[in-house]
């Protein structure tokens, strides 16, 4: 009995066995502990993320679409708030910058020879939606000329530019500017106004460099208001706008130009982690003039804030600036309109005179509708792929009056949802 009990006790098979079983409970529970610890952690921000995608009630005919949206949010949620996540992404981060690579994620991101983050694609589904897309703006142009309203459709620039941005071999970018030409012939043939800033950024006196940031996808400050000089020329060249006709407000000598260093990290930044990405300077112009705004907008809990003071305590976020600021949760580029809301209603209270513009935009406006309130009276904003459900740009457009309506967006944005307006005939 005893020898049969030192062969089991020596049986390397059975001490193999049982080193396994130790591991499968060791892993396990590390599993479930790390699960628990991020209930506990983000319970509540995974409840409020359902509560507002619910907000809006559920019906039989919406079910499927409520409960899909519902899923997909709670999935971000979840993942966003996992516990120790920029850890692990730093991590993953410096091990892919030891080994130079181009690409981070499957190709989700890949890197320039000039070290700037670009969406990639290996391929891009057709699509037969771009003619439709121009008409359903061509209705709203309709709905509102009686009233005397103008409207115009303006592109950003991308950050890729071919023929200057240098990949190495083999990196798939994802080059939207076929869609972008579509878009602006069809507008064209049903006679919307258009502005390609395509073809005004990058420019002699600002590089392709110079216009982007490394870390996202957004342009810079000084590429903003040069954006916004191009819209000016070209709101008074095709309607006689008559905005700053002095030309006082579109004079670089009137903003003061301060740089932050090594602050900004971008949305793409956040994804692929500082230590494959690096951080940036922050470049802002403040402009040294003054302007009392009224500025009512709408976060994403469709909660709304109002401020009232000059440009830096009504229109400004100063907080991303802060030394202390983190900046895994926002960047820089948030300093101007709180990078965006859903939606915008600046009053300015200086120039009750000045013309009044609604956008249909996304976040590349936001720096631009800085620049622009101080020639306006009233600029009101709705964000093209809000899902809010108490926004609805048709109805905004029918229910208000406006001198302008123009609608700008980025050209990764251009599809069925942020063109959500005037479906019908």
């Amino acid at each position: 009995m005893t020898k049969r009990k030192e062969r089991r006790k020596n049986d390397p098979l059975r001490a193999y066995i049982l080193r396994k079983q130790i591991f499968a409970l060791l892993f396990l529970a590390g599993v479930f502990g790390y699960a628990g610890l991020n209930v506990w952690y983000g319970g509540d921000i995974w409840m409020e993320t359902v509560e507002e995608s619910l907000a809006g009630g559920i019906s039989p005919e919406t079910a499927p679409d409520t409960i899909a949206k519902t899923v997909s949010a709670l999935d971000e949620s979840i993942i966003g708030s996992m516990y120790g996540r920029m850890e692990f992404i730093e991590t993953y981060s410096y091990i892919q910058a030891l080994l130079d690579k181009r690409e981070f994620n499957n190709f989700s991101y890949i890197k320039d020879e000039d070290g700037y983050l670009h969406y990639a694609s290996f391929f891009r589904e057709d699509t037969n939606d771009i003619e439709e897309y121009a008409r359903r703006l061509r209705r709203l142009q309709d709905c509102v000329e009686p009233k005397g309203t103008k409207v115009l459709f303006f592109v950003t620039p991308g950050k890729y530019v071919r023929g200057e941005t240098d990949f190495r071999t083999g990196m798939p970018v994802n080059d939207p500017d076929t869609i972008v030409d579509e878009m602006l012939f069809y507008l064209n043939r049903y006679g919307v106004e258009t502005v390609d800033c395509r073809k005004y950024i990058p420019n002699e006196t600002l590089s392709i460099q110079e216009a982007f940031f490394k870390t996202d996808h957004h342009w810079t400050i000084p590429a903003a208001f040069a954006a916004t000089q191009v819209l000016v020329e070209q709101m008074n060249e095709k309607f006689g706008a008559g905005l700053d006709p002095d030309g006082f407000y579109m004079d670089p000598a009137n903003y003061e130009s301060v740089t932050y260093h090594q602050g900004m990290l971008g949305s793409m930044g956040r994804k692929t982690g500082a230590n494959f990405s690096g951080l940036e300077d922050f470049e802002a112009l403040w402009p040294t003039f003054e302007n009392k705004y009224d500025r009512h907008c709408m976060g994403v809990t469709d909660v709304t804030q109002h401020f009232r003071g000059d440009t830096t305590e009504s229109l400004m976020d100063v907080d991303v600036l802060l030394e202390n600021g983190d900046i895994y949760s926002d960047s820089q580029y948030s300093l101007y309109l709180n990078g965006l809301r859903p939606y915008e209603h600046i009053v300015n209270e200086d120039n009750p005179d000045g013309v009044k513009i609604f956008a249909i935009r996304d976040s590349y406006f936001s720096p631009m509708m800085v620049f622009l309130a101080p020639m306006c009276s009233e600029l009101d904003a709705i964000w093209s792929l809000e899902e809010s459900h108490v926004l609805d740009i048709e109805s905004y457009v029918r229910e208000n009056e406006f001198d302008y309506i123009i609608m700008e967006i980025y050209p990764y944005n251009i599809n069925g949802d942020a063109f959500n307006f005037f479906k019908g005939e």
